[in-house]
């Protein structure tokens, strides 16, 4: 696995190497950490910041690099041509007039690039509870294989939650529908057997979950429980593909979580290969690691 960390100046960026570099060394990843210059006038400066970077991720083996060019354009050639499965970036709370009109550069790499985009804002050095998020479509069993391997990983507690845009039929009139998941996953409906689903992905990988259903516009739902809980990392899906039905409405959701999180989001667009899981956790065996 190849993980990209993009850099644009200390302390700026510190937030993004320090989480970079914790999930880098859960995953067993090799990195590569980023800068983007305008001038070459910009070079020292740039190396500078590099050294700084490489110094915080500690014993991790990381190549530095420095590109020439307009940040967006240079982030994605150089994720597309290094063929990197995670890209680690920072986000800024006031977006400049740029941004605001071409959209944040988080945002475009969401949308254009394959790898899956872990997004930086205010993040912890640290990994112990985890809210991994799902619609109840397909690929969103990749976003739980994705959050199961780091929580294994990482040991960490996980809430997954799903968010319905509508209320069952069998539920119309209830006031409060998470009382009712007990007997809900004991039904054959779509949003029972996704959920049993997700509990089956987390307990094959040893994780012990805390399931949770709300109903309601998606993006606002999720952002009230990470506001409510205490979260290190929001996992969610990266939708919207081209042809897919069901895609504008899903950019729409990935990008108000983005935006409005005030906690790293991993949007997952692959899943990660899991031999790399495999092989970090039989390290840590030998190591006298616990799991779970």
């Amino acid at each position: 696995m190849r993980v990209l960390i993009c850099v644009a100046g200390m302390p700026y960026s510190v937030p993004t190497v320090r989480f970079g570099g914790l999930i880098t060394r859960l995953t067993g990843a090799s990195a590569t950490v980023l800068n983007v210059v305008s001038s070459e006038e910009e070079q020292a400066a740039s190396e500078s910041t590099l050294a700084q970077a490489c110094e915080m991720l500690g014993t991790l083996v990381v190549e530095a690099k420095t590109r020439r060019g307009a940040p967006a354009s240079e982030i994605l050639r150089e994720a597309e041509e290094g063929n990197y499965d995670l890209v680690v970036m920072g986000a800024r709370d006031v977006l400049s007039l740029a941004e605001l009109f071409m959209g944040s550069l988080a945002r475009q790499a969401i949308r254009r690039l394959r790898a899956s985009v872990l997004v930086v804002r205010r993040g912890r050095p640290q990994l112990q509870d985890m809210l991994i998020c799902t619609g109840g479509w397909q690929a969103d069993e990749a976003v739980i294989e994705m959050g199961a391997h780091l929580a294994q990983a990482a040991n960490a507690r996980v809430t997954l939650l799903h968010v319905s845009g509508t209320v069952p039929s069998m539920y119309v009139g209830l006031e409060a529908m998470e009382e009712e998941l007990a007997e809900l996953l004991r039904t054959d409906t779509p949003i029972a057997r996704h959920l049993r689903l997700g509990a089956e992905i987390l307990d094959r990988h040893g994780v012990k979950a805390t399931l949770k259903l709300r109903h309601g516009a998606v993006a606002s739902e999720i952002l009230r429980e990470a506001s409510r809980g205490d979260y290190d990392l929001i996992v969610i899906g990266a939708s919207g593909t081209v042809g897919h039905p069901r895609g504008l409405f899903m950019v729409d959701v990935t990008r108000q979580v983005v935006d409005r999180a005030q906690r790293p989001v991993l949007v997952v667009r692959r899943p990660l290969p899991s031999r790399i899981f495999s092989l970090w956790n039989i390290v840590k065996r030998l190591l006298g690691g616990q799991q779970r």
